[in-house]
């Protein structure tokens, strides 16, 4: 019987599929050869192409002296400004000022009507009058009272002094038999009788003056009340003829002032005035620079169209974040030399002189600088300029400080690098 063979085809890989694979291969690595050499063969034979410039300027590198210096903002502030508000409610009077005038303490800028005061005091004038009157009223009673006791005890020490003499003659008689006893006694009832009537009339009197001494207080201090209440509103009243408490320059006047009747609230902002002989300009620098300030020294500020020389007055020993809260800055004040009449609040940029640093390796500003993150030059050397990689520090007016990278005497082309920034070596013609 013929033997049966099972084959299992899922085991098994046709040969012809291998070697197809393996010509595959084979030929990639044939034509990546081809490729390898072709281009080998063709960058021997012909040479990279130099770049080659023929108009330039260039510079040396040399040491020097480097002014360190860095920029600040700043406002300009008025230390003796005032912002002057109503005090009472009321309604524009008059007006007797405007905006760039120059005012005194004793100069009225503007008047309110505050009919509200004004009825106010003459309340206060008439329960004032009345409570004087009541006064005057009380001191009458008591003093009449009281005098009228002091009569009757004078009357009644007349008559102890004669029921006295009674007593002591009827004494003498009734010694003597020349009297009855009975006559003696009624005497001596008598004189006490009138001794009793003194003493009420003494405890009468002290009573009537202490309750006369308390109602005068009592009515006086009604009196005080209502006096201070009519200060008050006098005071008020006086306040509604407006003043500056310092003398200077008006820098802002309400509108509503110009206006007779406009209604004025109590609290509104009715002018702003400054000393414009003190002015200072604050700045914000950075804290790693406050240890090289100090008061005295000087700095170049700008303000809009002008610049002038300011001299530092204060140095802040606080320091604070700036308004990114990714820096710290310290405050510095600062004075300008000159007097100059100065806006509050206008922007101001500081050129601060930090120091003279000695000895610096130094290149000249040029185009140079504004090419990529200038951590390249070009050096030039015997007809060729070569890509220098350097490390450049503090710009400073027209000098460039040159950490690493150069020598004193390097030339250096500092024209722009735009068309070969790309070029390891370029040819000078």
């Amino acid at each position: 019987m013929e033997q049966e063979r099972i084959i299992n085809v899922k085991n098994v890989t046709p040969s012809g599929s291998r070697k197809k694979r393996r010509g595959r291969i084979i030929a990639v690595v044939v034509i990546a050869a081809i490729a390898a050499g072709s281009y080998l063969f063709f960058r021997i034979k012909s040479p990279v192409e130099t770049i080659s410039i023929h108009s330039y300027t260039s510079a040396t590198a040399e040491y020097g002296q480097l002014v360190s210096t860095t920029e600040a903002s700043g406002t300009v502030v008025l230390p003796r400004q005032v912002t002057i508000v109503s005090p009472v409610e009321g309604y524009a009077d008059k007006l007797f000022t405007e905006e760039g005038s120059y005012v005194t303490q004793s100069d009225i800028l503007a008047t309110l009507d505050a009919p509200g005061l004004e009825n106010t005091r003459d309340d206060l004038t008439v329960s004032l009058n009345q409570a004087l009157i009541e006064l005057e009223s009380i001191k009458n009673d008591y003093n009449y009272q009281i005098k009228s006791i002091k009569i009757q005890l004078a009357r009644l020490k007349t008559d102890m002094e004669d029921a006295a003499e009674d007593v002591m003659t009827l004494k003498q008689l009734s010694e003597l038999k020349s009297s009855r006893k009975a006559d003696y006694e009624d005497a001596v009832d008598m004189y006490e009788g009138l001794k009793e009537q003194n003493e009420d009339l003494e405890i009468s009197l002290e009573e009537t003056t202490a309750k006369m001494d308390i109602a005068v207080r009592k009515q006086q201090a009604s009196i005080d009340k209502i006096q201070t209440s009519l200060n008050h509103i006098l005071e008020d009243i006086e306040e509604t003829r407006i003043k500056s408490p310092i003398e200077g320059e008006v820098l802002t006047v309400n509108e509503s002032l110009a206006i007779p009747g406009s209604l004025i609230g109590k609290t509104d902002v009715l002018f702003t005035v400054a000393d414009r002989t003190e002015s200072y300009i604050d700045f914000d620098v950075y804290e790693q620079y406050a240890d090289q300030l100090k008061p005295g020294g000087t700095m170049t500020v700008t303000i809009g169209s002008e610049t002038m020389q300011a001299e530092i007055v204060k140095i802040g020993k606080i320091a604070t974040m700036d308004s990114d809260g990714l820096s710290a800055m310290v405050s510095v004040r600062a004075k300008p030399v000159t007097k100059e009449s100065l806006t509050p609040g206008a922007s101001a940029v500081a050129s601060i002189n930090l120091g003279l640093q000695e000895h610096v390796l130094l290149l000249p500003r040029g185009a140079y600088l504004t090419t990529g993150s200038m951590k390249w030059v070009y050096r030039v050397e015997e007809g060729k300029a070569y890509k220098t990689e350097v490390t450049l520090g503090t710009v400073e007016g027209n000098s460039v400080e040159v950490l690493s990278g150069l020598k004193s005497g390097d030339e250096i082309i500092t024209s722009s690098y735009q068309n070969f920034i790309d070029e390891d070596v370029i040819e000078i013609k």
